[in-house]
């Protein structure tokens, strides 16, 4: 197995990167320029800026097009400060779902908590309710043993009518 490593990936928009000779490579750098955005340039013309890269800070023999610094000095320092943000997106993201997860159960818990409170509540008014039922059922008795007192009243009455003519 050789020392070699394999060339690394383009982005699939990109035109793969060629390797003609250093005359013709201005020219694939200004055509791969053309597949940028000027609002994409624009932000690496100040992202540049940002981290103190400038075309004329650049070596001679680098490349620069339109105010962007293309050489490997400037390309690495683009690559690192582009990595430090997508590990500091990351880190957010990675905080913002553990924070949603938290949220999540603790509303989880809570909501539990009431659920089970209101399964208690509903039991006891599910026994309020049988017991009332029950009530019923003894009141009911209650006016039919009224009624029949009632009935043996009038029947008492009759008879005594009755014995005492």
């Amino acid at each position: 197995m050789s020392g070699r490593h394999p060339p690394p990936p383009h982005h699939p928009h990109q035109q793969p990167p060629t390797t003609s000779p250093s005359s013709s490579s201005s020219h694939s750098i200004h055509h791969q320029m053309q597949n940028i955005s000027p609002s994409d340039l624009q932000f690496l013309r100040q992202t540049q800026r940002t981290l103190g890269i400038s075309p004329a800070a650049s070596s001679p023999s680098s490349s620069n097009a339109g105010g962007l610094s293309l050489d490997s000095n400037a390309l690495t320092a683009l690559s690192m400060h582009f990595d430090g943000l997508m590990a500091a997106i990351t880190a957010r993201v990675q905080t913002l779902s553990e924070q949603t997860r938290a949220s999540t159960q603790a509303t989880h818990r809570r909501s539990s908590h009431v659920v089970d409170r209101a399964t208690v509540e509903i039991e006891t008014l599910r026994d309020i309710l049988r017991q009332c039922d029950e009530l019923e059922t003894e009141f009911l008795k209650i006016k039919r043993l009224g009624e029949m007192v009632k009935g043996f009243r009038k029947r008492v009455e009759t008879l005594e009518k009755k014995m005492g003519r």
